[in-house]
C-alpha cells in the first residue's frame, strides 16, 4: 500500500466542490432490469448552491455520465458512467469533484426522508492510465499490482453510529469477478463533514485494474425481493408439511408472504397412533420421493424433498446419500463453483473410488491404448448437479447463468480426477525414490 491519507484532509477536502460547478449527462435507460425502479432524472447543472440538499434527489441516476467542469464533446474514457437502476439499486446524485474524486448521494428510504443508509451501484467506462499513490482495488484484493484509484465520498448517511467505525467495509464485484469482497478497511472513513450540514460522510478509495470491467459497490451484501421470492418459491415447491407459505397481502403490487413453519405432521401424529402402526422409514422416503419427482423446479428428476435433513452427525442430501455434517458445513463456506464441486465429489465418493472411475465412461482421446474407466453412477452426479444448484440459485435468478454454470459440473469432476491421479503418481514416485536410497 502507499502512502495513506490522514483522516483530517479527507475531512475538509470536500470544500474544493464548493469552487465550482459541475456538468453532466443523464441517459435514461428504456428499460430497467429485475424490479420496478423510480425513474432517473437530469441532475442540475451546477452544484454549488444546492450543496447538502437532499430534496433534488428525485431518483435513482441511469447510465450517468460525469463530465469535468468546463468539458465539451463526446465522453471519454475515464469520465465515469454510474448507474443504479436496478433492484436493490440506490444513488440518487453524483458531484465530480475531481478526475479522482467524486462526491455520491444516497436516496432516503421511501417515506420516511430521514432515514439514508443503503447505496448500491455500478461504475463503468474506467480507465488504467490514471495512476495515483494509494488506493485499494479488485487488483489488490486478488493479489496483482495496483493502477487507478478513485476516491468515493458518500456524503450524506443520516446514522450517527455506523459499523464502518469499526471495521466494516463496502462490498465491490465486477463482471470479471462476480463474488463479493469486502474493501480493506483501511482504506474506508467514517466521519462527520462540515461541508455537507455536518452529516456523516464515509469515503473510501478504490482501484480499477480493468477498463472493459463493470464495477459494483454496495453497503453490504445485497439481498434483493426477486430473490427473496425465489427462495420461497423453491421451499414451497418441496410440498414440505412443516412449511405453509400464504399471501397475506399485497404492497405496491409486491407480495406480503405470511409463513408458518412448525413442527411435520407425522410427528405431531405420533401419541395418537400406536408405535407398531407407525409406517417405517423406508416407505416415509419414498413418499417424499414420489412428491420430489413431480416437481420441475430442479433441473433433473431427481428425489430431492428429503435432502439436507440431520440426524446422527450426518447430512441427507438426497435418495440415500449421506455426507459428515461438519465437512457438509465447511464445504458451504467453500469459494468458488469449481473448488465446491470438486471437495462434494470427493466427499460423495472419495478418492479411492474417483481415481479409478471415469465421468463419462469413455477413454480419452489423449492417449492411444488408453482403457476406459467405469463411469460415475448418474445419480450421485445428479444430486452434485442439485448441489451446486442450490447453491446458485442463493446468488442469481438469472437462468441462463445458472444453466451456464451448472454446465460445467462433469469439467471440474474430470480436473479432480486428475488432480488425484497425479498425485497419487507422485506419491508412487516418492515412495520409489525413497526405496532405492536405502
Amino acid at each position: 500500500m502507499g502512502r495513506q491519507e490522514p483522516r483530517e484532509e479527507l475531512r475538509y477536502r470536500h470544500s474544493s466542490i464548493l469552487r465550482g460547478s459541475v456538468t453532466a449527462i443523464a441517459e435514461v435507460a428504456g428499460s430497467h432490469q429485475g424490479a420496478e425502479n423510480e425513474p432517473s432524472f437530469p441532475r442540475p447543472s451546477s452544484a454549488g448552491s444546492a450543496m447538502g440538499s437532499d430534496d433534488i434527489i428525485a431518483g435513482n441516476v441511469s447510465k450517468y455520465i460525469v463530465l469535468p467542469a468546463g468539458y465539451c464533446g463526446q465522453p471519454k474514457k475515464g469520465h465515469l458512467i454510474f448507474d443504479a437502476c436496478f433492484e436493490s439499486g440506490n444513488l440518487g446524485r453524483v458531484d465530480h469533484v475531481s478526475e479522482f474524486e467524486y462526491d455520491l448521494f444516497i436516496r432516503p428510504d421511501t417515506c420516511n426522508p430521514r432515514f439514508r443508509v443503503w447505496f448500491n451501484f455500478t461504475v463503468e467506462n474506467v480507465k488504467e492510465s490514471q495512476q495515483v499513490s494509494a488506493g485499494v482495488g479488485m487488483t489488490m484484493l486478488f493479489g496483482y499490482p495496483r493502477q487507478e484509484r478513485v476516491i468515493f465520498n458518500v456524503v450524506n448517511f443520516s446514522k450517527t453510529k455506523s459499523l464502518y467505525r469499526d471495521g466494516m467495509a463496502p462490498m465491490v464485484k465486477s463482471t470479471s469477478r462476480p463474488k463479493w469482497q469486502r474493501i480493506p478497511s483501511k482504506n474506508v472513513y467514517y466521519y462527520r463533514c462540515p461541508d455537507h450540514r455536518k452529516n456523516y460522510v464515509m469515503s473510501f478509495a478504490f482501484c480499477f485494474d480493468r477498463e472493459d470491467d463493470t464495477y459494483q459497490f454496495a453497503y453490504c451484501y445485497p439481498y434483493t425481493y426477486t430473490r427473496l421470492q425465489h427462495y420461497l418459491d423453491n421451499l414451497q415447491r418441496r410440498n414440505m408439511d412443516y412449511f405453509c407459505r400464504e399471501l397475506l397481502g399485497l404492497s405496491v403490487k409486491r407480495r406480503l408472504d405470511l409463513l408458518t413453519i412448525t413442527s411435520p405432521g407425522p410427528a405431531i401424529e405420533v401419541e395418537k397412533v400406536k408405535p407398531e402402526s407407525i409406517e417405517p422409514e423406508p416407505e416415509v422416503q419414498k413418499t417424499f420421493s414420489e412428491e420430489a419427482n413431480t416437481s420441475t423446479y430442479y433441473p433433473a428428476p431427481v428425489p430431492v424433498m428429503d435432502k439436507y435433513i440431520l440426524e446422527n452427525g450426518k447430512v441427507h442430501l438426497g435418495s440415500g446419500i449421506w455426507v459428515d455434517e461438519e465437512k457438509w458445513h465447511q464445504l458451504q463456506v467453500t469459494q468458488g463453483d469449481s473448488k465446491y464441486t470438486k471437495n462434494l465429489a470427493v466427499m460423495i465418493w472419495g478418492t479411492d473410488v474417483l481415481k479409478n472411475r471415469s465421468v463419462t465412461g469413455v477413454a480419452t482421446k489423449k492417449k492411444k491404448d488408453a482403457v476406459p474407466k467405469p463411469p460415475l453412477s448418474p445419480h450421485k452426479l445428479s444430486i452434485v448437479r442439485e448441489c451446486l444448484y442450490d447453491r446458485i440459485a442463493q446468488e442469481t435468478v438469472d437462468e441462463t447463468e445458472i444453466a451456464q454454470r451448472l454446465s460445467k459440473v462433469n469439467k471440474y469432476i474430470c480436473e479432480k480426477i486428475m488432480d488425484i491421479n497425479k498425485s497419487c503418481k507422485n506419491e508412487e514416485r516418492r515412495e520409489i525414490a525413497k526405496y532405492n536410497l536405502q
